[in-house]
């Protein structure tokens, strides 16, 4: 897998884990263990965006 593809997937599981903690209807605590681990998916994505940016100097 590419780098870019990498980077997209890691975007396609931020945006799910945003939409289920936005639109998923489950007890409060369910909603804490989404929300943590987006929260942990988003500082992978920085992480990620950050590294690529340094290595090609554009994104994608």
């Amino acid at each position: 897998m590419n780098e870019s593809n990498r980077l997209i997937s890691w975007d396609a599981a931020l945006v799910t884990g945003v939409i289920l903690f936005l639109f998923l209807q489950v007890p409060e605590h369910y909603n804490l263990i989404i929300g943590l681990v987006t929260v942990m998916i988003l500082s992978n994505c920085v992480k990620n965006h950050i590294a690529a940016y340094k290595l090609t100097g554009k994104i994608y």
